[in-house]
Order: structure tokens, then C-alpha cells, then sequence
């Protein structure tokens, strides 16, 4: 069941939320909306979900215009972050509650809803706590009753309102893989709301971003990852070291600050977007583009050591570089150090550094 958003306006009172989104969402796909507090993504999900009216625009779900539907009516899941579960109710009538409150001319028959409620709680692994209650379960097992409880109507599509955001790091992580392999079994077309990068990367089949109630870009982890279309998503998606970048004689410079070498050649071409990994580390100056600095910091835990850097001119840059290449430098606190940029993207558009 595809999802085609066209020019979806929404306003709150003087606040506009939502400025002319349009978003088409394939059928079978697994898509994030990502972006801070105030982008607008929450409002995006509760509009196609029916749970907000739109100030213009519509939604289209499976080639059908459903904006005059009621949220009873559009088929849809919705799994809230804090579960929203029922307190007197076991996991058991907290899943079947869907299919009991339909009009009996459309409700299964009592073996039928037995029998796709215990299949749903197979599928999510708790099949053997059917007759606990929500204050006798984790919040992973939880959320994991909540999304049973959204399957269980057959929606046309599931929406998840930061569906991890309640849990501790550690659960998150453990949901977050098993809800894609769910997806690759179920299929059902599904769009989850997110602030965090990391959880939109590793789950999701396409990322939409959104700053102040626009779509920044959309495209596959890797694809807003590696490429990303505007300096919000580059500064958004990860750490990120930002430089200025003039050329001369056709040669990029990347320097701290707009000052000119002094041939009278150089033209400011804008801002450069380097991420931590992007660096090469040396003791002494290989090459003209390498970019003196000072060691202030070291985190060598885990697997990438993170070093802080504080430039000529003052200004600090994170740098990672592998334990290997930290042991063989013997590198430790305020060394003299250069860095040479190796992947640069530069933006000609203003941004403030």
C-alpha cells in the first residue's frame, strides 16, 4: 500500500509546522522521518494517520484520496512511544481490543481472534506472557504488545511514533533489528518518526529530513549519508567538522578562517564539510594542504580512537582515526600534530559557521 502526500500544509494558530510537504512512500517500504524537535515530522505521521487535519493538501493511500476519512476509517496502525497500553487489560485483550470493538458484522469469530492474537504474540516473541498484565512486562516488551496490538486490525500501513524513545540505549538497540526483521517478514508499508540518526540508519529502507516543516532530501541510508543534498543534512547526520575553503591558482585550500595566502590568487569558494574519519594524521607536514594542530583531548575506547584538535587559530575539530594508526603515531596529549583533509564537500551556499 503506497502513501503519496501532495502539499500537505498545517498550521498552529501563528506556528506553521508543515510548509507544502509533498512525499510519496512506496508499498512494502520501511521509511524514517528524521529531524530535530520542531521539524515537523510528528505532525507529518498524525495527519496521515488521520489524528490532525491539514490546512491544505492531501493523502493518498493505495491510489484512494483518504483526507475526508475519519482515522477509523484510513486502516491505519499507530504504535505511540509510550505504548498507551491498557493497565486492567492482559497482553492477551490488549492485542484482541481491536478486533472485539468492531461492529459484529465485520468482527471475527471468538476462535478466529484467539487464533491471530497468539500467532501475533509468537511472532513478538511472547507468546508465554498472553496472560500478564502491562505492569508485569518491561518497556521493551511493551512496545513490543503495542505493535502486536497495530497488526492485529490488518492496517494498510503502520505508523510509529518514536516507537524506542521511552527505552534505555541498550533495549533500543535490541528493537530496533528485531522491528527490521519483522518488517522483512510482514511487508506492511511502514513509516516510523525518529530524532535519532542512528536508529533511522540502520533501520530504515529510505530517510526523509526535515528542518522547520520542510523535506531537506530523501534517499537511502547511504545516499543521505555519503551524499548528502544541503549543509542541515551533512550537520544533522553524524559529527561533522566544518572549514573554510577558498581556491588558488585552481587549487583547493581548506583553511580555519577566510585569511588569503598572500598571493593575491585566492577565491573564497564556501564552507567545507569534513567528518571525523575524513582526515589523515601525521607527525610532520606532508604536503601544503595539511593543516597544523595541537592534541587536546583522547577517548581511545573502543575501536576508533577520537582525538580533539585544536587549530592554529583556535578553533576545535574532532578527528577518528583506527587504533592502529593511534599506536604507531604514539600519539598523546598536546602533541604537535598536521591533518590533511581527505574527503571535503564543499557548500557555496552561505552558512554560518
Amino acid at each position: 500500500m503506497s502513501i503519496v502526500v501532495n502539499n500537505i500544509t498545517k498550521e498552529f494558530g501563528n506556528f506553521v509546522a508543515l510548509r507544502d510537504v509533498s512525499l510519496e512512500i512506496p508499498s512494502g517500504g520501511l521509511m524514517a522521518l528524521l529531524g530535530p524537535s520542531g521539524s515537523g515530522k510528528t505532525t507529518l505521521l498524525r495527519i496521515i494517520a488521520g489524528l490532525e487535519v491539514p490546512n491544505a493538501g492531501s493523502i493518498v493511500i493505495d491510489g484512494e484520496d483518504i483526507s475526508t476519512q475519519s482515522a477509523r476509517d484510513r486502516s491505519v496502525g499507530f504504535v505511540f512511544q509510550h505504548y498507551a497500553l491498557f493497565k486492567h487489560m492482559s497482553v492477551f485483550e490488549n492485542v484482541a481490543f481491536g478486533l472485539r470493538v468492531r461492529p459484529r458484522t465485520t468482527r471475527p469469530a471468538k476462535s478466529e481472534i484467539q487464533d491471530r492474537v497468539m500467532t501475533l504474540l509468537k511472532l513478538v516473541q511472547l507468546e508465554h506472557m498472553a496472560h500478564r498484565y502491562p505492569s508485569q512486562l518491561s518497556g521493551g516488551q511493551r512496545q513490543r504488545v503495542a505493535l502486536s496490538r497495530a497488526l492485529a486490525v490488518e492496517p494498510k500501513v503502520l505508523l510509529l511514533d518514536e516507537p524506542f524513545g521511552a527505552l534505555d540505549a541498550k533495549v533500543r538497540k535490541e528493537l530496533r533489528r528485531w522491528l527490521r526483521r519483522l518488517h522483512d517478514e510482514l511487508h506492511v508499508t511502514s513509516v516510523f518518526v525518529t530524532h535519532d540518526q542512528e536508529e533511522a540508519l540502520e533501520v530504515a529502507d529510505q530517510i526523509v529530513v526535515m528542518s522547520q516543516g520542510r523535506i531537506e532530501q530523501v534517499g537511502s541510508p547511504e545516499e543521505v549519508y555519503h551524499h548528502p543534498a544541503t549543509p542541515f543534512v551533512y550537520h544533522f547526520l553524524g559529527d561533522v567538522n566544518l572549514f573554510h575553503v577558498r581556491y588558488e591558482d585552481g587549487a583547493m585550500v581548506v583553511t580555519e578562517h577566510n585569511g588569503h595566502s598572500g598571493n593575491g590568487h585566492a577565491k573564497d569558494a564556501g564552507v567545507g564539510f569534513v567528518r571525523p574519519h575524513g582526515f589523515e594524521i601525521t607527525r610532520l607536514a606532508e604536503s601544503d594542504k595539511a593543516i597544523p594542530a595541537r592534541i587536546v583531548h583522547i577517548n581511545a575506547a573502543g575501536p576508533y580512537v577520537k582525538l580533539e584538535l585544536a587549530g592554529e587559530q583556535g578553533g576545535l575539530f574532532q578527528v577518528s582515526v583506527t587504533q592502529e594508526t593511534y599506536k604507531g603515531l604514539a600519539l598523546k596529549r598536546s602533541d604537535d600534530v598536521f591533518v590533511t583533509p581527505r574527503e571535503v564537500r564543499v557548500f557555496e551556499h552561505d552558512y554560518a559557521i
